[in-house]
């Protein structure tokens, strides 16, 4: 059965422009770069979780958005089954390092495929106690 928990973020930035060394460039994934988390948004566009404004000096533009996320984790086999209860992707099809901006109950989200049997849930604070009652209730069954 799935389990539920809020872990903390690091600081996180939104880098854009011309992707910087190691920055994945296929749309949908995530890598690890130099110790952080980046995530493939938009063909100009990462969320870099864990990293800082002033690491990235020749990006066209890159801002502190720490503020703009609260995350939850879901871990457990029946994960993608529970997410596909409030998301329209295929999350089977989305393997381990894949990432998506979706809806989940009709919140906007980020959805990460962290590993085998861990998702992470990526929602702005407005959201997020809305989605914390939307997970709690469909963990519930």
């Amino acid at each position: 059965m799935a389990a539920l928990r809020e872990p903390s973020l690091p600081a996180q930035v939104l880098v854009r422009g011309d992707p910087q060394p190691g920055f994945p460039v296929q749309p949908n994934t995530a890598a690890e770069v130099d110790g952080r988390l980046v995530l493939w948004l938009a063909p100009d566009e990462w969320l870099v979780v864990g990293g800082s404004e002033a690491d990235f000096p020749t990006a066209a533009a890159v801002v502190d958005v720490s503020a703009n996320r609260v995350a939850f984790e879901l871990s457990g086999a029946d994960a993608p089954e529970l997410l596909a209860q409030g998301c329209s992707l295929d999350l089977k099809s989305m393997g381990p390092g894949g990432c998506a901006q979706t809806l989940l109950a009709r919140a906007p989200v980020v959805l990460l495929h962290v590993d085998a049997d861990t998702w992470a849930v990526l929602v702005r604070p407005s959201y997020a106690g809305y989605v914390r009652a939307w997970l709690a209730d469909a963990l519930a069954g």
